[in-house]
């Protein structure tokens, strides 16, 4: 199994991030999700909250309102309603 997985975070705007990701924690409307590589394939509406991805050993948080999740082979790739870059630290399934 891989140590990492693709991620992409994309607003309607542009794609706010495109990585390998060892780790990503999701808010979905039911609470928060863990993704990790090898994750079983989902399809999930998120909800509002912080979206992080810890890459490279460092985490970045993104503030978001909202969207769809989607995880599967090969990659997984998230798209927020609306993202703001809250960086804590130095870096979306």
């Amino acid at each position: 199994m891989a140590d990492t997985f693709q991620i992409q975070i994309a607003t309607p705007e542009k794609l706010v991030l495109d990585t390998q990701a060892q780790s990503a924690q999701i808010p979905g409307l039911d609470g928060y999700m863990g993704i990790l590589p090898g994750h079983a394939a989902l399809l999930s509406e998120l909800g509002a909250g912080t979206l992080s991805v810890t890459a490279g050993g460092k985490t970045q948080d993104f503030q978001i309102s909202g969207g769809y999740v989607e995880v599967g082979a090969p990659q997984g790739s998230d798209s927020a309603d609306a993202s703001d870059d809250d960086a804590s630290g130095a870096q979306a399934s």
